[in-house]
């Protein structure tokens, strides 16, 4: 979705977010940056009574005029029962998130575009299991989860596709209602695992109405250079090279390789792209990356600040595909939305 095509809201309501953000950075100015984990103690827990909650504190109140008006005993105890199960459950919705542990996984990078699933993993030591537990960032949260008693559950929190770049993660919630909804207790983290967003892969064929072939100046081997050589198959070979017309003459495993055992290698360059703009540039190495790695062949990659010798892998593919998600940009934070 283009960012001038969402809604903005309104300048009251912007100003309701900074004073509230204002005011949040003061209430945990005490605290520590997390980094990778988080322990949750007395005094990172919040709490206060849910609209539920008030409505029952003006019910309390409204039986205790009522019991000191009319001297009715049993309507006394019956306010001061109401009471002690208010207490009670503030006992245990605090208790609820108290020593938690919550820590980091790695976020799978993602392409531009397509929804990103953040995970943390939450770890209970205490010996009690954890009840209807929900994670937020913004207006994205989960569904209500459990964690066993000295177990560990892995929350998942679906966020939106976002451009190509580095993202950090803003501040996180955690809160839980149990066990009644009339009290919500909740903390703020700040884990920060890093979001890798690669751009959307172009094929640059199919932008410029060609045929998708390799482009002359991406190849290693030039005119005049001598022809693919056909030698028999070795176990670890790609099966991108292996000659099926000749397996099918002679039933025997034959592979393609370059004059000098230099193997069929590609360059991928930034000025060799039919594009002016910096995005479209790297959507389509993007896509020329991973259609030289589905090949099996050996490809390096020449941006205008960074050259990747060529090689081949998964690893060698993540190599590129995370120069060009860095390409020219710095982490910014993630902007997932006003808090609900």
């Amino acid at each position: 979705m283009r960012p001038d095509s969402v809604t903005q809201p309104g300048p009251s309501r912007r100003r309701s977010a900074r004073l509230r953000d204002d005011a949040i950075r003061w209430i945990t100015r005490r605290h520590a940056h997390d980094g990778e984990q988080a322990h949750l103690g007395r005094d990172r827990i919040y709490i206060l009574p849910t609209r539920a909650g008030y409505t029952l504190l003006g019910i309390i109140l409204v039986m205790l005029l009522g019991s000191i008006n009319y001297a009715n005993n049993m309507a006394f105890l019956l306010t001061f029962l109401l009471v002690g199960i208010g207490h009670n459950a503030m006992w245990y919705t605090h208790r609820n998130l108290l020593g938690l542990q919550i820590s980091t996984l790695p976020v799978p990078p993602v392409f531009a575009g397509q929804p990103i699933t953040l995970p943390l993993r939450l770890t209970e030591t205490a010996g009690r299991a954890r009840e209807a537990l929900v994670l937020c960032i913004g207006s994205h949260a989960t569904a209500p989860f459990p964690v066993p008693a000295r177990g560990t559950h892995s929350a998942r929190l679906d966020l939106p596709g976002l451009a190509r770049g580095i993202y950090r993660l803003p501040r996180q919630r955690l809160d839980t209602r149990y066990p009644l909804g009339i009290l919500e207790a909740w903390s703020w983290l700040t884990l920060n695992p890093e979001i890798v967003v690669y751009p959307t892969p172009i094929d640059p064929g199919a932008a410029t109405g060609g045929t998708g072939e390799d482009d002359p100046h991406t190849r290693d081997r030039r005119e005049g250079e001598a022809p693919d050589q056909i030698r028999p198959y070795r176990p670890g070979d790609p099966p991108g090279r292996i000659v099926w017309k000749a397996f099918a003459r002679s039933g025997k495993l034959h592979v393609r390789e370059a004059a000098g055992g230099q193997g069929d290698r590609l360059w991928l360059e930034w000025d060799a792209m039919p594009a002016t703009d910096t995005e479209t540039r790297l959507s389509m190495l993007c896509h020329q990356v991973l259609a030289a790695h589905s090949e099996a062949r050996a490809f390096g990659l020449r941006l205008p600040d960074q050259t990747l010798d060529p090689a081949q892998g998964a690893t060698h593919r993540d190599r590129c595909l995370q120069a060009l998600a860095r390409f020219r940009t710095d982490g910014v934070e993630l902007d997932p939305g006003p808090a609900t």
